[in-house]
């Protein structure tokens, strides 16, 4: 797919989930969104109809997941809705298109039922005789309509569905671009807090802080640049030696120490970083803070 949006997300926009609402008390039909990744379908939003998490949750090569496969091959092709019968139920997926021709996902509705289903669910959906007892009981609850209605009900919601994302279609990437960047700033945040807490510890790594905020070190650093414009290392060396000039206003403190107390266990090293990040000498840096402050003195005086 070109357009890069992430049904994930998307399913729970409220726009749509009351479009799902009305639609359900409209028809008796509920429906879920599918996201096609590699001709892959993999349904997001969970079912209303909890007669079909039986089925998908019984076994992996349902027939049920078989026949919703090769459904949105058929829709990736002919663009339209397509109806089919599975075990004496009917269902219906639509395809979700962009610019009228890009298909970017499918809506699927829950199983329906016609004057022709059978009073009970045939054998051989479910193996487990439990998820067969519950199946009973949860085939009574299935919507009821004849086929010209499933048709009828299919093409409004095709209508529907389209029509939210030929007219909203920028502002449901945007939000869920802003939900992203809104995600990105809280780990920044999140991180940066952790950090200036923390500087002093000599284990702190990226790998450590992307862990505190739950992110793979990658995405972490690839962020933390991003929205800081500065890598992880420059800022976490920003923060040592911006403490560490405060702690050289203590005379009681000697290089040695202040080094130990910003997170470097290298004297020598720390007065290295020192001088390159401040451009002065840990011990420069310290003669002219007394200087400027008996300079400071005298005048004062």
């Amino acid at each position: 797919m070109g357009q890069s949006l992430a049904l994930k997300g998307v399913a729970s926009v409220k726009i749509l989930r009351e479009v799902g609402d009305v639609f359900f008390k409209l028809t008796g039909i509920d429906f879920s969104f599918i996201e096609l990744s590699n001709n892959k379908p993999v349904i997001l939003s969970p079912y209303t109809s909890d007669f079909c998490k039986v089925v998908l949750s019984s076994k992996k090569d349902s027939p049920l997941s078989d026949i919703i496969k090769k459904s949105c091959q058929h829709i990736t092709s002919t663009k339209k809705p397509y109806i089919y019968d599975c075990h004496g139920l009917t269902q219906s997926i639509i395809p979700i298109l962009v610019d009228n021709e890009e298909i970017i996902g499918a809506v699927l509705t829950c199983p329906i039922k016609t004057n022709d289903s059978p009073k009970n669910p045939p054998d051989g959906i479910v193996k487990d005789k439990h998820a067969q007892t519950e199946l009973r009981k949860l085939y009574r609850d299935l919507p009821l309509l004849t086929k010209e209605q499933i048709k009828t009900s299919s093409e409004l919601l095709f209508l529907l569905i389209n029509y939210i994302f030929k007219n909203e279609y920028d502002f449901l990437v945007i939000s869920e671009s802003d939900k992203q960047y809104s995600r990105n700033q809280e780990a920044i945040i999140k991180a940066v807090k952790y950090i200036k807490k923390n500087y002093h510890d000599k284990e702190i790594s990226l790998q450590k802080v992307a862990a505190e905020v739950a992110l793979s070190h990658y995405y972490f650093s690839h962020i933390f640049k991003d929205e800081l414009k500065i890598t992880f290392i420059d800022y976490l060396t920003k923060v040592r030696m911006g403490a560490a000039a405060k702690l050289l206003k203590n005379r009681n403190l000697n290089v040695n120490q202040i080094a130990y107390a910003v997170g470097y266990q290298d004297p020598n090293y720390f007065s290295k970083v020192f001088k390159r990040v401040m451009k002065t000498s840990p011990v420069d840096y310290r003669h002219n803070l007394l200087k400027k402050r008996a300079e400071k003195q005298i005048i004062t005086i």
